[in-house]
């Protein structure tokens, strides 16, 4: 999530095409997140365990 929190619009844009809001999804070796950069933070939206 830190490296989320540093550069959020870094990550891909997985957005429904329909969408307005913007979700970016980030990945690690562990979970993987899937969140909205809001001014200076992000809200995380789902998180999950890989594997």
């Amino acid at each position: 999530m830190e490296v989320a929190r540093m550069d959020p619009r870094a990550r891909p844009d997985a957005r429904d095409p329909a969408s307005v809001k913007e979700i970016r999804e980030a990945f690690g070796r562990r979970c993987w997140i899937q969140y909205m950069p809001h001014a200076g933070a992000i809200e995380v939206r789902d998180i999950g365990w890989a594997g």
